[in-house]
Order: C-alpha cells, then sequence, then structure tokens
C-alpha cells in the first residue's frame, strides 16, 4: 500500500472514531434525559379533580375558577412526600395561570389542615391532602376550556418528582342568574365564595360511599346598618343581645327565581346570639338548617335558605312561587351564629349528596369591602361608595347591596 493510501486510511479511520464518539455521548445524553424525565414524572401520587370548574364573573369583574385536588401520597413505601410547588395552566398556554409555592400553597388548605407557620405541606405515606384551588384570571381575560396541572414534590431523600398533566374540563354550562334573596339594608357576605378555610367550601361532606362540598358557593348574608355594623353592642357582650338588635333580624326573603317549592320546615325556635349550640344528630337539612326552603328552579338546580325566623315561612312544599315573592323572614333558628341568610346553590333538594353550584345575581350594588371584627366593632368605620354590577357574583369580604 502506497504511502498516500496509509494516509488517506488513518483520516479515515480516525473521522470514524470521532463519529463513534460523537454518536456515543449523544446516545448517553439521550438516555440521561429520558431517565431524568422519567423520574421526575413518576411521582408516586394520584391526582383527581372530582368536580370539574366553572368560570364565574365575580364582583371585582374578573373570571374565577374554583375547584379541589385530591393528592394521595399512594405507596406506605414511599414515605411523606413535600408539596414544593404547584402551577396551573389553561389550555395550551406555555405560561401557567398561577403557580403556587411555600406560603402560596398554605392558602389552598382548609383550616383544619393548614400546619404551624413556616412549615411545608407534607403528605404523609398513604395519605391525602386536598388543594382547594381559587383561580382568578387577569383583567379581562377569557376562560380557557381546561385546565392542566404541574406538581412538584420531593421524598424524605430530597429526591425530586414531578406531575404534569392533571386535566380538567371547564364547565360550559351556563350561569343561572338571580334576583335579590334579601331586602333592605346592606349586606356583608360572609364565609362566602374565594375563601378555602370557611365552613362552607371547607367543609366536605363524606357519606356512604361520595365524597361531596354542598356549599361551595354558598353565601351567609349578615345585616348591616348604615355605619357597616351588624349589632351596636361592644364586641365582650354579643352573648347578651337579642336577636332584634341585629340589624338583619326579620329581614324579608325573596325568591329568587319562579321555582316551586321541594321541602321547607318552619317549627324550630331562634335562639339567642352566640348562644352553645348542641352537636347536630345528623347532616341533613334538618340537622343543620333550622327553618328553611328549598326552592327546585329547573331540574337539578335547587335554591337553599337557612336559619330562616321561627314563625315567618310563608310557602308549602308543591307551591309555585315567582321572582321577588316574599317567602320568609330572615331569622336565627338551627346552626347559626347569629342572624343571618344562608344561601347557597346545589344539584340536590338535600343538603347531603350533593354538589354546590355556582350563580350570580343580575344587580348588585358594591359597597366597598369589610370583615367579621369590622361588623362586630361598633367603634369601626365603613364608608360606601356604591359600584353597580350586572350579573356577578359577590366575594368573601363584599358589603352589597339590591335595593339601590
Amino acid at each position: 500500500m502506497s504511502r498516500k493510501a496509509v494516509t488517506y486510511s488513518h483520516h479515515i479511520n480516525k473521522l470514524f472514531k470521532g463519529f463513534y464518539l460523537q454518536s456515543a455521548t449523544l446516545v448517553l445524553l439521550l438516555l440521561q434525559v429520558l431517565t431524568a424525565t422519567a423520574q421526575a414524572n413518576n411521582a408516586p401520587v394520584e391526582v383527581l379533580i372530582p368536580h370539574r370548574p366553572t368560570a364565574v364573573k365575580g364582583s371585582d369583574n374578573r373570571f374565577h375558577l374554583a375547584y379541589e385536588l385530591h393528592i394521595t401520597n399512594f405507596y406506605q413505601s414511599s414515605g411523606p412526600l413535600t408539596l414544593k410547588s404547584l402551577s396551573v395552566f389553561g389550555d395550551k398556554f406555555t405560561l401557567p395561570i398561577a403557580t403556587f409555592s411555600k406560603a402560596g400553597l398554605l392558602t389552598l388548605l382548609n383550616a383544619q389542615e393548614v400546619p404551624d407557620k413556616g412549615k411545608d405541606v407534607i403528605i404523609a405515606a398513604g395519605r391525602r391532602k386536598i388543594l382547594f384551588v381559587w383561580l382568578t384570571l387577569p383583567s379581562g381575560a377569557v376562560p380557557p376550556q381546561s385546565l392542566h396541572h404541574k406538581i412538584t414534590f420531593t421524598d424524605k431523600k430530597k429526591a425530586q418528582y414531578q406531575v404534569t398533566g392533571a386535566v380538567t374540563p371547564v364547565d360550559q354550562k351556563k350561569l343561572w342568574v338571580f334576583g335579590p334573596p334579601v331586602r333592605g339594608h346592606s349586606w356583608f357576605i360572609g364565609e362566602g365564595p374565594g375563601n378555602p378555610k370557611s365552613h362552607h367550601w371547607g367543609s366536605l361532606l363524606a357519606q356512604n360511599g361520595t365524597v361531596t362540598i354542598p356549599q361551595r358557593y354558598a353565601i351567609d348574608f349578615f345585616g348591616l346598618n348604615d355605619a357597616g355594623h351588624a349589632v351596636e353592642t361592644q364586641p365582650g357582650k354579643l352573648n347578651q343581645t337579642a336577636n332584634k338588635q341585629w340589624t338583619g333580624f326579620g329581614s324579608e326573603v325573596l325568591a329568587v327565581h319562579d321555582a316551586v317549592v321541594r321541602d321547607m320546615r318552619d317549627s324550630i325556635a331562634d335562639h339567642a346570639p352566640l348562644a352553645p349550640l348542641p352537636e347536630p344528630k345528623e347532616i341533613t337539612a334538618r340537622g343543620v338548617y333550622g327553618n328553611f326552603i328549598v326552592l327546585e328552579i329547573a331540574p337539578g338546580v335547587f335554591v337553599h335558605y337557612a336559619h330562616l325566623q321561627h314563625g315567618s315561612v310563608k310557602v308549602h312544599i308543591g307551591q309555585h312561587v315567582k321572582l321577588g315573592d316574599v317567602i320568609a323572614r330572615l331569622g336565627d333558628s338551627g346552626n347559626a351564629g347569629a342572624a343571618h341568610l344562608h344561601f347557597h346553590v346545589s344539584d340536590k333538594p338535600t343538603f347531603e349528596f350533593s354538589e354546590g353550584m355556582p350563580f350570580v345575581f343580575s344587580t348588585i350594588g358594591l359597597l366597598g369591602k369589610s370583615n367579621e371584627a369590622n361588623m362586630l366593632d361598633p367603634t369601626s368605620k365603613f364608608k360606601a361608595q356604591t359600584v353597580k354590577q350586572n350579573n356577578v357574583l359577590p366575594l368573601f369580604g363584599d358589603v352589597v347591596r339590591f335595593d339601590f
């Protein structure tokens, strides 16, 4: 073989050797990426979204979506998992609608689940955590058709895992639009939509193999006087007041839509404000509502009014009512701390086995924001500035009027 041929063969061998080295390196990198991806998406958890969210326009003129993420640390052998972050995406958006980490994750737990300040959200082996997700879309944003999630965890060895997916459609059903539920006064929206730590949204009802949230969008309407107070008494003496001292007590309660009365009761005496309440014998309408009315608006749509004044219910089962009819008066009966109207909408005429449904009111006057402490403090000041809103859901802490 000539020297020229040997030199040429040497170059060919060198070229192929470099090619093989580069190919091996590329394959190794590809395997590392695939292994990392498999590890990242191999979190030993189950993620469920049992009730699909609905986009609802709130009194802040922005769309909100409320739903629950059930996250189960499936295997005992996994040990505890620390929830590090949750990102929520809409449709095929590359940027998240919202991301929650550390302190933000704590806001998604109900009051009974919140760990000590500064602690992480830890899911013990074989246990479940429920995140109550309240999404607020940017002003002017169009609600997505679906949501998907990215959830990251670390285990006891600090190894990181990830779930990508957990897709849920956004319910596209048209919302029911209601008239006023009460007449007179201004009204504080207590324990209302947007507060996962309320006893409404945060109360899951597990019965006979099903878990539901009947009060997902429930509102407690507390009547306020012109000063923004529910009662004019020193906070330390609230348990010495009478119901008639509370602004809303005895106010007219109205049918929010043409409907048929499907259930009612008017036999329970009103108790004194802040009186000790016995444990309910059963978690049903008759166990917790006191005097109540349930109206059927349409098949699968029921409006619940609870804690009505004894002797005030003006309707009977099977009766047809019209929008705006006076059906009762606001009271302090049943499982209520003080005079207010409990109002919610669900898919069944019963409390048990029902799911809370969103709704909007045709017109409200938004007067501002308050809180329970100010509502019960006779020295607090409230300055109303009425803003008319159409077809919106009042949010937790709002002060509203319906006749303005």
